[in-house]
């Protein structure tokens, strides 16, 4: 028994000590240093960072070199504001997070300005922190491209990257399907078809056995897609290639979302050679994602939902 109890108080010891773990599979990071007008840090600057979706508000101070750091943020838009004693509030607006990123936003306080001074970001901000290779697609972009949803494959998802700088196209097709063993279609700078491995919302999603993603993707639910072809950190160390990162989208304070249908019908096929009648088959698919708050500022769910039919009236016939 008292093995076990000092067994036990290790544990806790340890767990206790242990740093947090910097993983940011789901979020994005803000951080940046604020100075005032000859460039001298300013330590104890409270910077307010609020969700424009969520209304999601944290507050965190700089240290004595005027360094701050907000990890774990939900991707989205954001509105920044640093405020000290002495000097008038500065406001960086439209701000976004992206997915995996860490972006440096600086201020500058002047002891002269008493009024509020309100900067909007116009161009996307760079990601000057880290030095990992990788690309991305967000929701508006994802809706732009010429991507059809294949009925057949709900790994439909894994063809965005095809665009995307060293993408490689495989020697022979059948990637993706669980059932032939076949790997994944994802193959970056030479990796293969057995190298990737996949989360979506930070949870992984590989088929250990196959070596390729389990869980498919509606394109209308993604909210970030991204492919990390080089030096990612330890905690994508799951395989040798690609990290491929599904970020789903989440409820906001309005109510928004979208329809979509796609529809196979073999009335618009041409017909095949020597074929002298089309066959009879139709397969439409559709569904929705929609986002809305239940209490504002606290709790914004989001729903998705789709259906497929299929109808198939091609005439068998029999030869003797």
């Amino acid at each position: 028994m008292r093995h076990l109890i000092a067994t036990a108080l290790t544990i806790v010891a340890v767990g206790a000590w242990c740093p947090p773990l910097e993983a940011q599979t789901v979020t994005g990071t803000l951080q940046g240093t604020v100075t005032d007008t000859p460039s001298a840090a300013l330590p104890g600057v409270t910077v307010t960072i609020r969700s424009v979706d969520t209304g999601l508000v944290r507050e965190v101070n700089t240290n004595e070199r005027g360094f701050y750091n907000a990890p774990f943020l939900p991707i989205g838009r954001y509105r920044l504001t640093a405020t000290l004693s002495g000097f008038g509030p500065v406001t960086r607006d439209k701000v976004d997070v992206r997915l995996n990123e860490t972006y440096a936003v600086d201020f500058r306080l002047d002891p002269t300005v008493r009024e509020e001074v309100t900067v909007v970001a116009e161009r996307p901000l760079i990601n000057t922190v880290t030095s990992d290779v990788k690309q991305s697609l967000t929701a508006e972009q994802i809706l732009d491209r010429p991507t059809v949803q294949n009925l057949n494959n709900n790994n439909t998802f894994l063809a965005l990257a095809e665009t995307f700088a060293g993408f490689q196209e495989n020697p022979t097709s059948g990637q993706n399907n669980p059932t032939a063993s076949s790997g994944s279609s994802i193959n970056f700078n030479g990796t293969g078809t057995r190298g990737a491995t996949f989360q979506i919302d930070g949870v992984n999603n590989d088929d250990a056995s196959e070596n390729q993603n389990r869980q498919g993707v509606n394109l209308a639910t993604i909210q970030e897609f991204q492919v990390i072809s080089n030096t990612y950190s330890a905690e994508f160390g799951r395989g040798y290639g690609a990290v491929v990162l599904v970020q789903t989208k989440s409820g906001t304070n309005d109510v928004k979302g979208e329809l979509f249908y796609y529809r196979q019908d073999s009335k618009w096929n041409a017909l095949s050679y020597g074929q002298l009648t089309k066959p009879d088959n139709q397969r439409p698919s559709y569904g929705g994602v929609v986002g809305f708050p239940v209490m504002k500022n606290k709790l914004s769910p989001s729903r998705a939902s789709s259906m497929d039919a299929a109808r198939d009236r091609t005439p068998t016939s029999a030869t003797s």
